[in-house]
């Protein structure tokens, strides 16, 4: 199979090609060849990955079968219940927003950036890739994820600072990949867009990227590896359809989709043509009716002001797709014209045969009733997006119609909230709490973290503003990740660690300013770790510039100097152009922390029991049950290592030395197992916590609040003074309480719930 451009049908590239382009040269937009067929009948029974298999086996021709297999397998198994799933109300209603961002961009967005880096690798191509990404709300989070913190692939993530809902929003802020910037514009999604679209066409822009050995591609639906992915859960949700006998086989059915940027209903088309029995192709338009309009009358007109409606992700004027859709129905001479005039003029006259279609449009009022009826009714919570394409169902009067419901009513839980009549809180995550009260539905897991996460992003720009930041982002220097640590567990004195899902990152580039390079070795770990590096191979050290963003609380026994000496060293190998031998940095971090208990989790990641044996270091990972989560509280109280040491005693008894033995071995043991009553006793220790606990004020009023919640038990983390707390993972109750109880004492005390980092240290 082949990839077309809808300006140029002579111009013919492969799907890797196609996927790692994004977009042509001459501005068009990849398509098929032609649509091959697939009968869905021959297929009812597949599980949705091997239905993906076939059908993208059909159009990714250049890619190996197996290995796309386990590309398709990899991407979507990181949803949480079924990948895609047909509610059957009175409608039928195709949930799409099962995956990690609640929304239906997953279904490709988890997939893209795997096959992105397949095509990259296949090809041999080695320079970095800058997904540049418009989103109204949607694309730009699952873009994010999917992306997360992939090699060699950098993301900028542009959205509309007032066209998005909180949610969005905290999602896309929230972001911690290394390899991501996001951007909100002073404008709309049309003007972010548009700007992708002009630097996309850029010689100039383009040929300085060059230089830096960088190359645009998008992550946004004009790129084909968006589109092809979604055409999957049409045929999918058919054959549900068919199996739980609502349809006939071979019966011709309706799908009502909500769209802005037309992408998702192409899809639908993409479907029909390929042999899936579509009756009619309905799109569900918002106050943003350009669409509508255009089916109406044939003429596309985007000169109006974009209204700002309870439907974001379809707040969209210039909807890209449609291009492809006019390449099918007519030629790419009339493509090119057809969009100049929209570049031009703003509007463009096209009579085409667009029999598959129907449209219509729904106000904000009769979203909100819309949603308020399906509720009452039905008791089945929608989101305004799926409102639209519901009331413009009910309008038309159509019958065994599929409505695709693309994102979680989570995800807009103030307007949803306000469709059904109930006090709206000031605060989102409350109204998310309500919302969640009165209906029963289950709150995603991803979004009931937003709350405790922090905003990473506050870049806000004008919309001209857009190609220098897109300059500047592209050039920045390498990044580097380092977990948090909490060693001991108890008895695991100097042996056990973990690494926390808190990091210090910095940026750093090399320089010329030898002065300021020897100033910072004077003073400060992340240099000195960096210059140690070089002198431990008997190389010249070259001077280089880090800007840190600590996040690791320092002296509180949650490895921050670990962090800074891994920094340093992985830097210096970077520099050397030394191979990441993780086993070779453990070696060098150790003879400058004295001891691997911190350093190695900081380089491994997971849980790792570590031992130090004339100069060698011996690591073992280990993988920490699911039964388990950790709560960290953090004093307002410094505990220097120095002064946690000095506190020790030079000798042990025998039977203290064989308490701990034996409790070490049961640490390990049930923390694999998840067995709860064996963690307890295990967490016991003899060596060092009864002398380094006497170091940290109010001690023992913190450990009778501990005791009387329903934590496990806990441990000082590091030399302190941290202390870590072990709980069920299904406690819901221990960290508010603890919370509030700690806030009745008289120093300050932050508690903070880490998930466990399983990746370790790593550069971008």
């Amino acid at each position: 199979m082949k990839f077309l451009s809808t300006r140029n049908s002579n111009l013919k590239i492969s799907g890797r090609e196609a996927i790692v382009k994004g977009i042509s040269e001459d501005g068009g937009l990849f398509v098929p060849e032609f649509f091959p067929s697939f009968d869905i009948m021959e297929n009812l029974d597949l599980s949705y990955t091997d239905l993906a298999h076939k059908i993208l086996s059909l159009y990714l021709t250049d890619f190996d079968k197996e290995d796309l297999l386990k590309i398709i397998e990899k991407s979507y198994g990181s949803f949480e219940d079924e990948i895609a799933k047909v509610s059957y109300q009175k409608d039928f209603y195709l949930e799409l927003y099962h995956g990690r961002t609640s929304a239906f961009k997953d279904f490709a967005l988890c997939l893209l950036p795997n096959l992105l880096a397949y095509a990259k690798k296949s090809l041999g191509i080695k320079d970095k890739t800058l997904i540049l990404t418009a989103t109204s709300g949607d694309t730009g989070k699952a873009a994010l994820e999917g992306f997360y913190n992939t090699e060699d692939i950098d993301i900028l993530v542009l959205y509309p600072t007032e066209g998005v809902s909180s949610i969005q929003k905290a999602q896309m802020d929230t972001t911690g990949s290394l390899n991501s910037k996001v951007i909100s514009i002073d404008g709309n999604f049309d003007d972010a867009q548009s700007a992708v679209k002009k630097i996309f066409n850029d010689s100039k822009i383009k040929e300085e990227l060059k230089k830096e050995n960088i190359y645009l591609s998008s992550a946004n639906s004009i790129n084909i590896g968006r589109l092809l992915p979604q055409i999957v859960y049409y045929f999918y949700s058919y054959a549900d359809l068919v199996k739980n006998k609502k349809i006939d086989a071979g019966e011709k059915i309706s799908y009502c989709v909500p769209t802005g940027n037309f992408g998702d209903i192409l899809a639908g088309y993409y479907a029909k043509e390929m042999g899936l029995p579509v009756d009619k192709l309905v799109i569900a338009s918002n106050d943003n009716n350009v669409l509508t309009d255009f089916f109406t009358t044939g003429t596309y007109d985007a000169n109006r002001d974009l209204v700002k409606t309870i439907s974001p992700s379809m707040d969209i004027l210039v909807s890209s797709n449609l291009e492809r859709l006019i390449f099918h129905k007519s030629s790419d001479d009339l493509v090119k014209e057809k969009m100049d005039d929209l570049r031009d003029k703003g509007l463009f006259d096209f009579e085409g045969d667009f029999k598959e279609f129907l449209c219509g449009y729904a106000n904000e009022e009769e979203t909100r009733k819309t949603i308020k009826k399906v509720f009452e009714e039905e008791n089945y919570l929608i989101d305004p997006h799926t409102g639209v394409a519901k009331n413009i169902v009910d309008k038309l009067g159509l019958d065994k119609t599929v409505i695709l419901s693309t994102a979680s009513p989570y995800k807009f839980s103030s307007t949803v909230l306000d469709a059904l009549g109930e006090n709206l809180s000031d605060d989102e995550f409350e109204n998310i709490n309500i919302l969640h009260e009165k209906t029963g539905v289950k709150i995603p897991s991803e979004i009931k973290k937003l709350k405790n996460k922090k905003i990473l992003h506050k870049t806000k720009i004008l919309k001209n503003e857009i190609e220098e930041e897109v300059l500047k982002f592209a050039k920045r220097g390498k990044r580097i990740s380092v977990p948090a640590t909490s060693a001991n567990l108890g008895p695991g004195f100097d042996v056990l660690g973990l690494a926390l899902d808190l990091a210090n990152t910095c940026e750093f580039k090399l320089t010329d300013n030898k002065d300021e390079f020897e100033n910072n070795l004077k003073t400060n770990l992340i240099y000195k770790a960096y210059k140690y590096a070089f002198d431990f191979y008997g190389e010249e050290v070259l001077p280089v510039d880090f800007d840190l963003d600590a996040n690791i609380p320092l002296s509180r026994g949650l490895g921050s100097s670990a962090a800074c000496i891994v920094m340093g060293i992985m830097a210096a190998f970077e520099v050397m152009k030394r191979d990441f031998d993780k086993k070779e940095i453990l070696k060098i971090a150790t003879k400058m922390e004295g001891h691997p208990d911190n350093v190695a989790p900081a380089i491994f990641g997971n849980a790792v029991a570590s031992i130090l044996k004339d100069d060698q270091v011996y690591v073992e990972k280990f993988e920490i049950s699911n039964n388990f989560k950790f709560l960290a509280i953090i004093p307002d109280f410094k505990l220097p290592t120095k002064e946690a040491r000095d506190v020790l005693p030079e000798t042990y008894s025998k039977e203290d030395a064989v308490f701990n033995l034996s409790r070490l071995s049961m640490v390990i043991l049930s923390l694999i197992s998840g067995d709860e009553e064996n963690l307890k006793v295990a967490l016991d220790d003899k060596i060092h916590e009864p002398y380094r606990l006497k170091l940290i004020p109010e001690i023992h009023e913190i450990e009778k609040i501990i005791n009387g919640s329903e934590a496990l038990g806990h441990y000082l983390s590091g030399a302190g003074s941290t202390i870590m707390l072990v709980l069920k993972a299904k406690d819901k109750i221990s960290e508010e309480e603890i919370k509030n109880n700690l806030d009745k004492l008289s120093n300050s005390y932050e508690v903070l719930a880490l998930d466990l980092d399983k990746k370790g240290a790593f550069i971008i």
